[in-house]
């Protein structure tokens, strides 16, 4: 058999492989896919003979996988749970209006779970799938995503939403102890707080970006502390532990209640928010609404610090 035959013989038997993968058992698996035993042992048995390869070691009290086998098995049970899945968004489609949407988790704690209630009013059931790494949405049951970065994603359908301006910030009661507190950012004695993900990633959401394009009198900054996600960072700069670095959508909340204050220039990024999905939910009222709330969201937030566009 050439490749394309192959795969096809293996897709029409990916439910019973992935049955004795789980059960190994012919005879659970045949009770899992109501058939007869003889049934399954004679389809295993073609596909070994078909493939040329042993992919189940029996014998009179116990099935084993071979290697081969178990390669296989593996892939089958994921085909099959990749239908689930796909069914699982089918029948979301067809009985409820629920949203599933990924995004990272200090988006989700600094902007977005604040204004979910006013998604409500315009319609909108949302679920919020928090998730630092870029999803791929065939494997996952995402329907949508906002990602942080340069964008346009290729092959997704990509909405830019908001540019991203960076902006050091300090809590009020960190700032009581400075006498020039213009001075701050180019003091020795300050303690700078970073987020270890943005330090790292390329994303630009780091102090030497900062200092790189904002026109500062200072060359390095070595954080005096590091965390993992950008809102465990604002959030020890609300405590009063240092200057954080903000960006957009991150603290406007948080200045605005006066938590945080801004200190220095804000610096314009190439990476911004972008929703973006499939090119078929792209095509959906759901997705369509859901764009449009929250164009309304961000426009809704006035900074003198941070412009959105």
């Amino acid at each position: 058999m050439d490749r394309k035959q192959t795969i096809a013989k293996l897709m029409q038997a990916a439910p019973m492989l992935a049955a004795i993968g789980e059960e190994m058992s012919f005879t659970k698996a045949a009770e899992r896919l109501n058939v007869d035993q003889s049934a399954v042992s004679h389809r295993a048995r073609s596909l070994e003979e078909a493939l040329g390869h042993t992919l189940f070691d029996r014998t009179t009290r116990s099935l084993r996988l071979t290697e081969i086998g178990g390669i296989l098995c593996g892939a089958a049970r994921e085909s099959v749970a990749g239908w689930d899945r796909a069914l699982d968004k089918l029948d979301r489609v067809q009985s409820t209006n629920l949203i599933h949407l990924s995004m990272p988790s200090s988006l989700a704690m600094k902007w977005f779970i604040p204004i979910l209630p006013n998604a409500r009013a315009m319609g909108l059931n949302i679920s919020v799938d928090v998730n630092e790494q870029a999803i791929e949405f065939q494997a996952n049951e995402a329907d949508a995503a906002i990602r942080f970065g340069r964008g346009p994603y290729p092959g997704l359908h990509s909405s830019h939403l908001a540019q991203c301006w960076l902006q050091p910030v300090a809590s009020p009661k960190y700032l009581e102890h400075i006498p020039a507190p213009e001075t701050l950012l180019s003091h020795p004695d300050t303690v700078f707080l970073a987020d270890r993900r943005g330090e790292m990633d390329g994303s630009e959401f780091s102090w030497d970006y900062y200092l790189s394009n904002g026109g500062l009198n200072r060359e390095s900054i070595m954080p005096g502390s590091q965390f993992d996600r950008a809102d465990l960072m604002l959030q020890a700069a609300i405590g009063g532990m240092g200057v954080g670095l903000g960006r957009t959508l991150l603290i406007e909340g948080d200045i605005k209640a006066g938590h945080l204050m801004a200190i220095g220039p804000a610096v314009r990024m190439q990476s911004a928010y972008w929703l973006v999905c499939s090119p078929s939910f792209a095509q959906t009222h759901r997705f369509e609404t859901l764009h449009q709330w929250i164009k309304t969201e961000i426009r809704s937030i006035t900074s003198p610090h941070l412009p959105i566009d």
